[in-house]
């Protein structure tokens, strides 16, 4: 379906809506603007079907909510993975860089840095968790 304005009333076209989106995603708004301009340049003679209409704001809704799990998904991702790490703590670890030596030994913190990434304390120096390859109880520890 093609949606332009009726007449010369200056009103947003689609092509002009979705220029102003700056090739990104469609968001919320802008969906609800492209729907309103819709609904506005429709022939009045001529209306949109109202399955058509129910279903693209199912469509939307169901966008939303998508995108909504998504978020809500990713933050309890990342608060499990600093809830995890925290195990380390008290812990022997090797964390292996690249193609350098294993380095081996007790984890005296965990913390996250500046960009959210988090860290564990080996030695005094900070290392990635995905740098940790192995864990195990210090040696004084085990049976």
């Amino acid at each position: 379906m093609s949606i332009s304005a009726v007449g010369n009333t200056g009103a947003v076209t689609a092509g002009t809506a979705l220029e102003n989106t700056n090739k990104s995603l469609l968001g919320s708004d802008e969906f609800l603007k492209l729907l309103t301009v819709q609904l506005s340049s429709q022939d009045p003679f001529n209306p949109m079907d109202d399955k058509e209409f129910i279903s693209q704001m199912a469509n939307f809704s169901s966008l939303e909510q998508m995108s909504t799990l998504s978020k809500n998904f990713s933050s309890f991702s990342a608060r499990q993975e600093q809830l995890s790490s925290q195990t380390f703590l008290g812990k022997q670890v090797s964390i292996q860089q690249g193609s350098a030596d294993a380095i081996t030994g007790i984890v005296s913190s965990v913390g996250i840095d500046s960009e959210g990434a988090i860290y564990v304390t080996v030695n005094g120096n900070q290392y990635s968790v995905g740098d940790v390859k192995t864990v195990s109880l210090p040696s004084g520890l085990t049976e």
